[in-house]
């Protein structure tokens, strides 16, 4: 919201379908680490963590369900892991 783009206008800078995000953050998919990479690139903040998420149940990206004190941060510059 902050950087004022809707779920298309991120779909189309990370080359994916908008569907693709829906289903993120509905919870109905488990986040593709390529796919949290290019999102992490884009948006400029961090969402994964030591914990990313429960294999046993699906959770939105974009909502507190991960776990970790630096989630939804902002990046400070571009380190690699």
């Amino acid at each position: 919201m902050e950087l004022k783009l809707s779920q298309k206008d991120v779909a189309q800078k990370i080359n994916e379908k908008p569907s693709v995000l829906q289903d993120y953050e509905s919870g109905k998919a488990i986040p593709n680490p390529q796919i949290l990479s290019k999102l992490e690139r884009v948006l400029g903040v961090k969402l994964r963590g030591i914990s990313d998420f429960s294999i046993d149940r699906p959770t939105s990206v974009l909502t507190s369900n991960l776990l970790g004190s630096d989630i939804g941060k902002k990046l400070e510059g571009s380190k690699k892991p």
